[in-house]
């Protein structure tokens, strides 16, 4: 029944004896109801601070079936994506939507997690029996992104549809290059981020860090998410907890994988990679000139540093190998160390380092979600390293509990990935040849490991 003033009954007035004093609560009396109003509040705002947000993917395949491109007798159609619950390699099935939608299939999950950015990137891909893991039944086209902005968000549109714009977040100034002319490489976009005060500071000179998969490391236009270095990096810097540095990002290719790779290898039944060799000369003879030219950098390898994920962890390790000249320090970032049969560890095992050239520093991660098999290569690679002259101090290590192959597991990285390379572009010099001892010095060539490819 609603309370009315009618039928409300003032409370009883309490009379206290002038002679006595009131009695007091207890102290645990006290503790008890603190700690329940404490209970209470938590109770209040906890629902809001742990909320998860629930997706609903509605697929619309009516094309697919009409076209014969989907057979619902025996198809399935799933979602696959870069954050927990989804996955880049198991489908979250989405069965028929039931009567009256004929030819739409749904799905719904929730995450628990906002993965840093916000964006989380997705495909929808077919299934049919015996299709395996290759490049069939996925849509075409770049990944598409959700944004996590509410409690609930709908994605409903065709299968191969492209997705709903995403808003773009940027920090600091970033500048688009127009691409070089084409040489050693396929032509390329580049954006370069610039410290703050870089236009009124004009007497300094700058470190240069270059990063591979350009499109991914300040928006998430390209891959549905990003690194967010461009925020990493611009808190950090204006904060006083790293100097100021630029960042170059490097565009990849529809030929990524032959660039990123230094040996050619059969995968999906054509062979694929093995131009590192080129992609290394537009780095160090076209671009890296261009940027020296264009911005007031330090150029030499102890203020030059590359990096990158997957395939360009294998990149940036085998220019360490064998550009340490050029490149003093390499982000090798959950690398494809599986590559050709562990290529990129049995190639900085048997290079051959001259002793006049400081070894460059590492930073080697990889997340434990990535499998055992990763770990156990990433640690090998490691004992390989140490035999081969590094020291403990200038190899960074982490294997990071829970993160996976993608890139917000890799924005969660980048701070600490940052402070390593400030850390090294601002150490004091020190004589390499006091500190290396090379088992293959480069007047003794041993011959080059057993693999496909050219050397």
């Amino acid at each position: 029944m609603p309370h009315t003033a009618s039928t409300a009954r003032l409370p009883r007035a309490v009379v206290v004896s002038a002679g006595r004093a009131p009695a007091r609560p207890s102290p645990a009396l006290v503790r008890f109801v603190a700690a329940l109003l404490l209970l209470m509040a938590a109770m209040l705002v906890a629902p809001r601070a742990f909320a998860a947000t629930r997706v609903v993917f509605d697929i619309d395949l009516r094309d697919e079936i009409a076209a014969g491109r989907f057979d619902p007798a025996r198809d399935m159609v799933g979602v696959r994506g870069g954050a927990a619950p989804l996955s880049w390699t198991r489908s979250l099935i989405a069965p028929a939507a039931g009567l009256g939608r004929d030819g739409w299939y749904s799905v719904t999950t929730s995450f628990e997690r906002v993965p840093p950015g916000g964006t989380v990137p997705y495909k929808f891909r077919i299934e049919r029996p015996g299709q395996g893991e290759g490049d069939a039944g996925w849509e075409t086209g770049g990944n598409r992104a959700i944004e996590l902005v509410s409690d609930e968000v709908r994605v409903t549109r065709a299968f191969n549809a492209p997705g709903a714009p995403i808003s773009l977040s940027r920090a600091g100034t970033i500048e688009r290059l127009e691409p070089l002319p084409e040489r050693f490489v396929g032509a390329r976009g580049v954006q370069v981020w610039l410290p703050p005060n870089y236009e009124r500071d004009t007497q300094r000179r700058y470190p240069v860090l270059y990063l591979h998969d350009g499109q991914n490391v300040f928006d998430a236009a390209a891959a549905g998410a990003e690194w967010q270095v461009d925020e990493t990096a611009q808190r950090l810097t204006v904060d006083g907890q790293i100097q100021p540095m630029i960042i170059v990002a490097v565009n990849n290719t529809t030929r990524r994988i032959d660039e990123y790779t230094a040996t050619a290898m059969s995968r999906d039944g054509h062979t694929q990679g093995g131009q590192a060799a080129a992609y290394a000369r537009y780095l160090i003879e076209q671009l890296k000139p261009a940027i020296d030219a264009r911005y007031r950098t330090l150029p030499d390898a102890a203020h030059t540093a590359v990096g990158g994920s997957s395939l360009g962890g294998i990149m940036s390790l085998w220019l360490a190998v064998h550009h340490g000249d050029v490149f003093g320090t390499a982000l090798v970032v959950s690398p494809s160390l599986w590559w050709d049969n562990e290529f990129p560890i049995r190639d900085a095992q048997k290079t051959p380092l001259p002793m006049s050239v400081p070894r460059p520093k590492l930073w080697l991660d990889m997340g434990t979600g990535e499998g055992a098999e990763a770990i156990r290569q990433l640690r090998k690679l490691r004992g390989v390293l140490y035999a081969r002259g590094w020291a403990s101090g200038d190899i960074a290590y982490l294997e990071a509990e829970g993160a996976t192959h993608d890139e917000a597991s890799w924005a969660a990285r980048v701070e600490p990935v940052l402070r390593f390379v400030d850390r090294q572009f601002n150490a004091k010099p020190r004589d390499g040849n006091r500190q290396q001892r090379d088992p293959f010095p480069v007047e003794v060539r041993p011959p080059m490991p057993k693999g496909q490819g050219t050397y």
